[in-house]
This record gives C-alpha cells, structure tokens and sequence, in this order.
C-alpha cells in the first residue's frame, strides 16, 4: 500500500502515472488557466492541475482531508446518507 509520504517522494511523471492508473477519480474544479481533478488513492487525496493555455500538467500533490472539505464543498452532496 502506498502512503502519502511514499506518493511525495515520487517523481512527477511517477505521480501522474500513479494517480491516473491506481486512483480514483473523484471531483474536479477549475482555477485560473487549469482543471484540477481530485483523486482518492491509497486512502489520501491527489490533485492534478493541468494547464490549458499550455496543455501540461504542471502540478501534482497530496491533498489534506481539511482542504478537499473546502475547496470541494460546493460539489460535495451527502443527502443521501439522510434518507
């Protein structure tokens, strides 16, 4: 099993490889120039930001459960666990 500590000492190419064939896809939002898609892998949180103008990926990182809640919280829906 992979920790987030293991995923952030991979190369970038690693990471993006990683994420896209071991992870899954979650959510995703749009800052500035990029999408940044949300992945659950190994129990913690990657973004991937990927740059239009550009057509790279430039970033890629662990996401803390704090920051998701936030930075996804408008597209987070949990009526059903209410019914």
């Amino acid at each position: 099993m992979l920790t987030a500590e293991r995923f952030s000492q991979l190369s970038i190419n690693d990471q993006v490889t990683t994420a896209l064939s071991n992870g899954q896809e979650l959510l995703e939002r749009i800052f500035v120039n990029n999408i940044i898609k949300l992945y659950l892998l190994d129990g913690f949180y990657v973004e991937i930001w990927y740059q239009q103008i550009t057509n790279r990926i430039t970033r890629v990182g662990v996401v803390n459960i704090e920051d998701v809640l936030h930075l996804y919280e408008s597209q987070i829906n949990i009526t059903d666990l209410f019914r």
